[in-house]
């Protein structure tokens, strides 16, 4: 079975200029659940791989971190969307698994056998960029979150080829359609 590999803030769910805390805080992209059904539906698995340092900063505790990934499950569930995992790393310095490096991307592929260039990472940001090129996945970026100052800034030749689309959906659609 496929994988599909997905950054959380941003592309499932709108960015907070404070970190989400609670389930509350949770809102998910239009189109977002959606999307991630299709993908059920048409065979992927689903994975999210996100950086949390608010965890090491202690402005969230793992207890509380674990409560928003259950209901963000809940939320997408009600749509009839399944993630299958969800990795995250809550160092706030460098580290293998957080993004900009590979390691929760390697831990997913591993885990699901899945072919690192047939496996899409989508992001909304360089880093999220940085570990689908060291993971050999896929580079997609899409405009929500941070996308949009994301491309203004410009990418590392180094990342490129880099498909952009507008929405975790438009991506799902190019998928499906073959053409990502």
């Amino acid at each position: 079975m496929p994988l599909f590999l997905l950054d959380r803030d941003g592309v499932v769910i709108v960015n907070r200029a404070t970190s989400v805390k609670t389930p509350g805080d949770l809102t998910l992209i239009p189109g977002a659940r959606d999307a991630i059904a299709r993908l059920n539906g048409a065979g992927f698995h689903v994975a999210i791989c996100t950086n949390q340092p608010e965890l090491a900063r202690r402005v969230l505790s793992k207890e509380q971190l674990d409560e928003v990934h259950a209901a963000l499950t809940r939320l997408l569930a009600a749509g009839g969307a399944t993630v299958d995992l969800v990795l995250c790393c809550g160092n706030d310095r460098k580290c293998p698994r957080r993004k900009p490096y590979p390691g929760m991307l390697n831990e997913a592929l591993r885990r699901y056998e899945a072919v690192p260039s047939q496996t899409p990472f989508v992001g909304d940001q360089v880093d999220d960029l940085k570990a689908a090129f060291r993971a050999g996945c896929k580079r997609v970026l899409v405009r929500t979150g941070l996308g949009r100052k994301t491309l203004k800034k410009g990418l590392p030749d180094y990342v490129t080829p880099v498909a952009v689309y507008d929405d975790l959906r438009a991506v799902v659609d190019a998928q499906l359609a073959d053409k990502l």
